[in-house]
């Protein structure tokens, strides 16, 4: 214990009022934990899927709650706004200064900054490093099908959706994502391990700068969730506690790039960074991208050689083929034109039918009847046909009826 009780010399030495800054700058994010929310995805957000068929299809979505029993919600929902949303980024930017108060007045804030953030190229080198194995776990995370992360991945595109809008912009969207990130960079950091490592490190730790990393990298997990969302239902508390583990994580990171460098500006450059890739490659793949991918591929002709098309098109109207095709290439993230078990169990994920490995392949199997190992578009125009949407369809191969 002796080694991290010398530590403490790297860190802040004044800290008769670190206390009471940490407990203000916890309360005003407790405070803006509600208006960051559509950001930080501290909500359930309308799954990314629904949302987008309801931007380009006149056709009544299902609701999540009748997803696998077959029902349609027919009720009409307003659309995410298909420009960028000025306003909410407006909000957020002010909720990182409203935190970040004592930086931009030379304050307490501004004082740390400046004595501990210290930016030069081996900052730089080392704030792009510490990038490495966050982007490593954010891009499992992205890839994963554990339905213990798919509402934290749904919350993201939705977040970001609500933020930019369904089409790709990006030069402005780079430009906003820089603000936005860097801003957040330099104030959480300068709060969290500025500020509060210190003060917890002094005050509730007697020195021992391990115990303020461990409160210092809690208080930050907890303020980037939403506490209430732990209560809503069970399926919130998992995604609200998967939110925790992951901020957990994400907080230790930048505390462990403080205190092995001594220079704030290192945990700085990584914060923003880490937040620029996430929105910035959620806006252009995840959300504009994989939206412009299936309007272009459903408004193209028919192209079945088969006939399946016009079999379904004949049974199910012009309107309902449309939203197929669009429901197909939103789920066929890697854009090859076909689905995959994994992309079909996460992609019913955002539906609200949580399927397990062996019920998705089960479904897989239902729908490839050629055997090929995926599911082309005829196939699944064929397996969805007989009961008109993809949720009856599911429902009949795992239990047998409609």
């Amino acid at each position: 214990m002796a080694n991290t009780r010398s530590m403490v010399g790297i860190l802040p030495s004044r800290s008769s009022n670190k206390v009471a800054i940490t407990i203000i700058a916890s309360l005003a994010m407790l405070l803006s934990c509600s208006l960051l929310a559509p950001i930080q995805g501290f909500q359930a957000s309308r799954p990314l899927v629904a949302t987008t068929n309801k931007l380009h299809s006149p056709l009544p979505m299902p609701s999540l709650g009748m997803a696998l029993g077959g029902g349609d919600d027919t009720s009409s929902s307003s659309s995410s706004s298909s420009s960028i949303n000025l306003s909410l980024i407006v909000q957020n930017l002010a909720n990182q200064v409203l935190i970040g108060l004592t930086i931009w007045t030379g304050g307490s804030g501004y004082d740390t900054l400046v004595e501990h953030a210290h930016l030069d190229a081996n900052a730089v080198l080392l704030g792009v490093a510490g990038t490495v194995p966050m982007l490593a776990l954010s891009r499992a995370i992205e890839t994963s099908e554990s339905p213990f992360v798919s509402g934290l991945n749904l919350s993201t595109n939705m977040a970001v959706l609500n933020l930019f809008g369904p089409k790709a912009r990006p030069v402005l969207v780079a430009g906003v994502t820089a603000v936005l990130a860097s801003v957040t960079g330099v104030v959480e950091e300068t709060v969290f391990r500025g500020q509060s490592l210190p003060a917890f490190t002094n005050q509730l730790g007697d020195g021992d700068i391990l115990t303020g990393a461990l409160f210092s990298t809690l208080l930050f997990a907890v303020l980037h969730t939403n506490p209430l969302g732990f209560f809503k239902s069970p399926e919130a508390f998992v995604d609200n506690s998967t939110l925790l583990v992951l901020q957990i994580i994400n907080g230790a990171t930048f505390c462990f790039l403080y205190i092995a460098t001594n220079n704030l500006a290192v945990p700085i450059i990584t914060h923003a960074l880490y937040d620029f890739y996430t929105f910035y490659k959620t806006h252009l793949v995840d959300v504009a991208g994989q939206m412009e991918y299936a309007k272009r591929e459903a408004l193209m002709p028919r192209c079945s050689s088969s006939g399946i098309e016009k079999k379904w098109t004949d049974k199910r109207g012009e309107e309902w083929l449309a939203e197929a095709k669009q429901s197909f290439y939103l789920m066929d993230t890697d854009m090859d034109g076909t689905l995959s078990r994994k992309e079909l169990r996460i992609a019913m994920y955002s539906y609200g039918v949580y399927l397990s490995e062996a019920q998705s392949e089960e479904v897989k199997r239902a729908a490839d009847t050629d055997s090929s190992g995926s599911i082309d578009f005829d196939e699944y125009l064929e397996y969805i046909g007989p009961g008109g949407s993809r949720y009856k369809a599911v429902r009949y191969t795992l239990f047998g009826q409609y």
